[in-house]
This record gives structure tokens, sequence and C-alpha cells, in this order.
């Protein structure tokens, strides 16, 4: 992979032939600073090579890449995927326009991007229709994965993205997803709602409340920036739980969380086939740790 400096290219872009210049970030990013000239191409998008194309034509002339900074790998992605559709001279800037910034060489600006968005203060609906609590249940031979619906639930946000809230999880809509024999499917949700698992005839209905949420400002975008500490309530036993998540914000100053880790399942005296419990258990011994992978968004 052939690299270029910023002395380089600002001496090349200073001179009678320029080389075509392709800022690879997202267009909010390209128009709120890029270097003068420089077309846009993100490489993020699948269309990439399709609008590369239109900004760079000719595959035997010189094109520049470069990203946001030398942290990311964008640009070297953008110019492995232009070496790979033919471009015979593609030239990969590292330093990005953070570095290009930073030396005070010119820039140019497009339309001004509209404000990040900041979470809706006050108290939001859990949207029940697009929010799931996912599971999976496991023992030494197989394994099966499902779902519960919720039926209610609230966050109340406050500055700082402080949060209390609770759900309300429907244990009577239990269902399993990798079964398609529906006898076998039947069988196994039967066994689930059974006193066997989660009595749902008894309990029909489980409960998180939200106690506290800590924010990590500093986490990466679509990384774990979060956790989140409450209470979880199954057939009448109610234990405290935490766990990571990755919250977002989104249009609107709606919320949207998503987690995947795993408890216990014998804290709340679900105890079938459980080795801590039962003795000679053969291929009836289940697993204790239950996965749970949940997502929930706001109205």
């Amino acid at each position: 992979m052939k690299t270029i400096t910023r002395a380089e290219l600002k001496e090349l872009l200073d001179g009678a032939a320029a080389p075509v210049v392709i800022d690879v970030t997202p267009l909010e990013y390209y128009h709120a600073a890029h270097i003068p000239g420089a077309k846009n191409a993100c490489v993020y998008e699948v269309v990439f090579l399709d609008h590369a194309t239109v900004a760079a034509p000719d595959k035997g002339g010189t094109v520049v890449v470069y990203g946001s900074s030398i942290r990311s790998l964008a640009s070297t992605t953008a110019a492995e995927k232009l070496e790979r559709a033919g471009y015979g001279d593609v030239l990969d800037y590292r330093g990005g326009i953070e570095e290009w910034t930073a030396a005070r060489f010119p820039i140019e600006r497009g339309p001004a991007a509209p404000a990040k968005e900041q979470p809706r203060l006050g108290r939001q609906e859990i949207d029940t229709a697009k929010s799931v609590v996912g599971w999976t249940g496991r023992n030494a031979f197989s394994s099966h994965t499902g779902v519960i619906r919720l039926k209610e639930g609230w966050v109340e946000v406050s500055e700082g993205f402080a949060a209390t809230g609770g759900v309300t999880l429907d244990m009577e809509s239990i269902a399993d997803t990798d079964l398609t024999d529906p006898a076998l499917n039947r069988i196994l949700i039967g066994h689930l709602k059974s006193d066997d698992f989660f009595d749902t005839a008894r309990f029909p209905s489980g409960k998180f409340e939200l106690r506290h949420i800590t924010v990590n400002p500093q986490a990466k975008r679509g990384s774990i920036n979060a956790d989140i500490d409450g209470a979880l309530t199954l057939k009448g036993v109610t234990e405290e739980i935490g766990f990571p998540a990755i919250l977002e914000v989104l249009t609107g100053g709606v919320l949207s969380a998503e987690a995947h880790f795993d408890i216990d399942r014998t804290r709340w005296n679900v105890l079938y086939g459980s080795g801590k419990f039962y003795e000679r258990l053969g291929k009836h011994l289940v697993h204790d740790n239950i996965t749970i992978s949940l997502r929930i968004v706001t109205v």
C-alpha cells in the first residue's frame, strides 16, 4: 500500500497536475471540513466503488484517499478497494483531515451538519412492538433460542443521562425460535411455562426495575458505553443485576439500548436440571446460565 505524507500531498495540490482527492468519510463529516477540491465517496457505503468511479473515472490517474485521522482504517480500506477495482496509482493519506487541519492548511466546508441528537428529558414509554428480550438456554447436547415480549415499560430521563424506569415481561409470551417441528416446539414451550421452569400460570409477568445508568462518554460509537443496574423479578423472586449495554440516542431524542449478558437462572428459583441442586441428571442436565439478548426502544 502506497502512502503519502501531509507535506507531499500539499505539494501535489499546489502543483500544476493535482491528483483526484477523495474524502472517504460520511457526507456530514465531509461537509464539516474537507481538503479543498476533495470529492466525497463514503467507504462505509456498499456503493462506495460506484461513487468513487464517478469521482475518479480515470483508473490510470493518481488518486489520493483520506479519512478522519491516523487512528481510523477508513482510508486504507478505501485504497485497498480501489486497487482491487483496477486503479493503478492510489495513495493513502493516513493523517486524514485531523492532521491536515492541525497544520492550519486550507479547508472547505459544506452545509452545516444538524445538531447531535440529545436524549429527550422526562418520561419515555417503551415501544413494545420494537422491543424484545431474546434468550438462549443450553445443555451438553444442544441449545434453544427464543424471545419474550414486553407488556409495557417506561424510562424517566434526566440531565446527564441519569435514568430510572421499569419493564414488565409477558412470561406467557415465551416462544422458541429454533425448533421447526411444531410438535417439539409445543412440548418445549409447555415445559418452559410449567413449574419446572417459569410457572407462568402462577407468575404470568416478570419485571425489571431500572435503578441507575452509568454512561462512559469516552466509549467509541458502537461499542459498550453504559452499565445498567437494577432488579429483576421472576417467579416472585427479586435479585439485583447489572450488565453492560450499548445506549444510543435516535431521531427525536428517543433511546435505544442493546445488551447481551448471562444470568444464573437458579437465583430466581428456576432449578430444573441444575447440577447444583440435583444428582444423576444424565442427559437431563441443563446449564444454569441463560444468555439474555435484549433490545429496548422508546417512543
